[in-house]
């Protein structure tokens, strides 16, 4: 583990070595990339409230030259009416009063005219309305000219003009019509033009949306990286996983939290090995001396230094009991340990359940036939892909927990059955069960819970986080069962069963 977590650091060191001389460089922080993440999101933003904004101005500049035009048109239109009634009127009283003078006026009513021709051609007429124009500017030309060349004077003079001046009056009215023609045509453009920019900004602000969302989407993603390596690499040292590196990439000082975990990780491996030396040593000091105790109470009750008063033996068999206590606390937890940092080593094969049942009965006869108890096996047919030693913990600290709290004459069952693509074991007694309060912690170590049996030889806590951990290591689980109608404790085991593996191995 040492080679392995020495190469994983010089690795390390080497690629953020070549990273320095290649100038490559992280981000800064992680506010500095929040920043930055933000106004990328932002920018298409202000980009389609950019364009909105000119198709706003758009809008209301083709609206203001509408009501240039329409007011243009209209203006005009009324001025050209009354400029061609002055102009009847001017030539009637040039005729009429056959004062010279008066020609001025009627050169001045035909300017007018003129006038009021010539700006209305700023109006956006069509080829048509233009020769109306034309027609209607060579019509008033030719009449003012004969108007003014004419030597007839007097009443009759001037009604030689009336059916000119009729016509006349009839082209300004169809002009009229003409420029409400071209009105009617601005406020089509204008409205058409409406439409469009209305499509334009609704097509403009869905492409906006979907592109900052998509955006969002992508830098929240990159955002969040770091912290779900972070998440990880936590989740597997909380999972009791100390050999993977911890690797966090994204900006600096998240990059430097990582290595501050993966230092805590490391930190954690030398205190793993530093505990697992001192178990190792502690099970060696203490198992010498015990041994030779054991081996010498066993010298004393076997009379080997000569015979025993009662009371001698008593103590002797005192002595024993608490040596055989001492040497079952120093197993289980040799046994604790190795189920929490070797459970990924295991052996499986196909093992019988029955078989495995009814060799951890035997281990328990004595106790069994002390308390007149009923061990039944209702796992017959049962094949189990797994480790032989560790079932073998497991149902052991199962059926010895299930014997330590049962009621003299009582009964332990153990059955199993096939389902989905689980197996399930359950292993009932029938003692004064667990209280509420116990439920929540029964499964850790060194936890004793309140219903403790008269027997001398109390647990150590150990036998069901044992069983726990090991069962864990298969990929089940082991529950504490709630529904006891009938009195007692139920522990149930749920194990992966791949058929298609048992079939090969069969």
């Amino acid at each position: 583990m040492f080679h392995t977590r020495n190469t994983q650091q010089a690795w390390s060191k080497l690629k953020l070595a070549m990273d320095t001389h290649l100038g490559i460089r992280p981000p800064l922080t992680f506010t500095s990339l929040l920043l930055g993440s933000f106004l990328i999101v932002v920018t298409p933003l202000l980009g389609g409230i950019y364009n909105m904004s000119n198709q706003l101005d758009r809008m209301s500049l083709e609206a203001l030259h509408s009501m240039q035009i329409t007011e243009e048109a209209t203006l005009k239109n009324r001025q050209l009416t009354k400029v061609a009634l002055s102009l009847q009127r001017s030539s009637g009283q040039f005729y009429v009063l056959e004062d010279p003078s008066l020609i001025k006026r009627l050169e001045k009513s035909h300017q007018h005219f003129q006038d009021i021709v010539f700006r209305l051609r700023t109006i956006p007429f069509d080829e048509n309305q233009t020769s109306i124009l034309d027609d209607l500017i060579a019509q008033e030309s030719d009449l003012f000219l004969r108007l003014k060349s004419n030597r007839s004077s007097g009443p009759d003079g001037f009604e030689t003009f009336k059916r000119d001046f009729d016509r006349l009056h009839e082209s300004v009215a169809g002009l009229n019509e003409k420029l409400s023609k071209v009105i009617q045509r601005q406020q089509t453009i204008l409205h058409k033009t409406t439409n469009q920019a209305r499509q334009t900004m609704i097509w403009q602000s869905t492409v906006v949306i979907l592109l900052s969302l998509i955006l969002a989407a992508v830098l929240s993603w990159l955002l969040s990286r770091p912290v779900r390596q972070l998440s990880q690499s936590i989740g597997r040292l909380g999972n009791d996983d100390l050999e993977t590196p911890v690797q966090v990439t994204g900006p600096q000082d998240m990059v430097s939290l990582g290595h501050q975990l993966d230092w805590l990780r490391q930190r954690l491996v030398e205190l793993e090995e530093q505990k697992q030396r001192f178990f190792r040593q502690v099970s060696h000091e203490l198992k010498t001396p015990l041994t030779a105790l054991w081996e010498a109470v066993d010298l004393l009750s076997d009379k080997v230094a000569g015979n025993l008063s009662n009371q001698q033996q008593e103590i002797v068999e005192i002595m024993h009991g608490s040596v055989r206590v001492l040497r079952q606390r120093i197993e289980e937890l040799l046994h604790y340990q190795q189920a929490l940092h070797h459970t990924k080593n295991r052996n499986l094969s196909s093992i019988s359940l029955s078989s495995l049942i009814k060799s951890a009965t035997r281990n328990f006869d004595l106790s069994l036939k002390a308390k007149h108890l009923t061990l039944l096996n209702r796992s017959t047919g049962i094949i189990l892909q797994a480790d032989k030693g560790q079932m073998e913990i497991i149902f052991n600290n199962l059926i010895s927990n299930a014997i330590h709290f049962s009621p003299d004459g009582s009964m332990i069952e153990v059955s199993a059955e096939y389902f989905e693509d689980k197996i399930q074991i359950t292993v009932c007694d029938q003692g004064v069960g667990v209280p509420p309060e116990d439920r929540p912690h029964i499964f850790q170590p060194f936890y004793q819970g309140a219903n403790q049996t008269s027997s001398r030889i109390a647990g150590s806590g150990l036998g069901l986080a044992i069983a726990k951990a090991h069962v864990e290591a298969h990929g089940g689980e082991l529950i504490l069962k709630d529904e006891i109608i009938t009195g007692g404790t139920c522990f149930l085991i749920r194990l992966p069963h791949d058929k298609e593996k048992l079939n090969n191995d069969c």
